[in-house]
């Protein structure tokens, strides 16, 4: 972003988040016209109310036309959408990778950091930047809640967000599931505390075991404590979720020899919100899980997976025909290399 729309934003903090929304808006219509308020909404994550506000100011500067068989771009509607696609990308730093792999994977946005995490620990610095960035220029000012699900590459990369984020924000970070009995430093509870701390914002925990039975399940979201972070999670304006490997998730959750045998024959590659994924995207397995459900995110404004190195390729693939568009992966070239080469 160059020093001119720097200084915009600074003296109007919003007004690139307004002028994404309104092109995202533009676009949707682009692609599926004659389209509806609900669909576009739908598409974006964004709440009918949102989508209704951005169509009537976007009629009322004659760039669509609203007919009772949906919404369509008038022909200066078209040329604008047109002209303003270059200036998007270059406003919101987006390589010629970044749009390929973003094109190719299904998905909103991609950033990618140089080199390969498998080999290199500064990615982790530099993915926790990018993610800093993103957050600052999509999260409105005032309240806004972010769940946040554990793993090793976000436990890694989540003490470089700026303290700056937290400018006029109150940042409230929630857990999206119980611990994995794993290491305690790549657990939700503990990262959603480090973030607090770097933007001076605050946090909840959900101190229980993320699988449970489908009784206890039942049982566990009455509790008052627990009922009140689902809550949260049910209102999240930003999720970060991490993207696992199969085999390696499965041990995690203390799968036994039998159940990693029955994975690796319906040939799960990727586990992601308790879902194991084949490579082609079929959820092949799923756990009862208390926190986040999958079926939910797509309700969520903004969601950025996060996830890097070559290793992680494939499981990277294998769970983005699942992703809600408005998903931007957060990823390095080791990764994003291995998809576009489709190896």
């Amino acid at each position: 972003m160059n020093s001119d729309f720097s200084l915009l934003e600074a003296l109007v903090p919003d007004v690139l988040k307004i002028l994404r929304q309104r092109y995202l808006v533009l676009e949707q219509i682009a692609l599926h016209a004659p389209i509806g308020r609900r669909s576009v909404a739908q598409h974006l994550g964004l709440s009918e109310r949102n989508i209704r506000t951005e169509t009537e100011y976007l009629s009322q500067l004659g760039l669509i036309e609203t007919k009772s068989f949906g919404m369509f771009l008038t022909e200066k509607g078209e040329k604008t959408f047109q002209d303003a696609g270059p200036l998007i990308d270059r406003l919101f730093n987006a390589g010629e990778t970044e749009l390929a792999l973003a094109k190719k994977l299904g998905i909103e946005r991609t950033l990618i950091v140089p080199g390969n995490a498998d080999l290199q620990d500064r990615v982790y610095e530099e993915m926790g930047e990018e993610l800093s960035s993103a957050l600052n220029l999509l999260l409105p000012l005032g309240h806004s809640i972010v769940t946040i699900l554990g793993g090793a590459a976000l436990a890694k990369s989540a003490k470089y967000l700026s303290p700056s984020l937290g400018n006029n924000r109150q940042l409230e970070f929630v857990p999206g599931r119980g611990a994995l009995g794993e290491n305690v430093e790549t657990q939700s509870n503990t990262i959603v505390q480090e973030m607090a701390a770097k933007t001076s914002g605050t946090y909840k925990t959900l101190y229980l075991p993320e699988q449970v039975s489908a009784a206890a399940y039942k049982s566990l979201i009455r509790e008052s404590s627990i009922a009140d972070v689902l809550q949260d999670i049910s209102q999240s304006d930003a999720v970060i979720h991490g993207i696992g490997l199969a085999q390696e998730m499965a041990q995690r959750r203390g799968y036994n020899s039998i159940r990693l045998s029955e994975l690796r024959e319906k040939k799960a590659v990727t586990e992601c919100f308790g879902c194991f994924f084949d490579e082609k995207g079929k959820v092949v397995d799923r756990i009862t899980q208390v926190g986040l459900q999958f079926e939910n995110l797509y309700k969520i404004p903004h969601i950025f997976a996060f996830a890097c190195g070559a290793r992680k390729a494939q499981a990277i693939k294998a769970y983005m025909p699942n992703a809600p568009h408005q998903t931007w992966l957060i990823t390095d070239e080791g990764a994003s290399n291995m998809i576009l080469k489709g190896k």
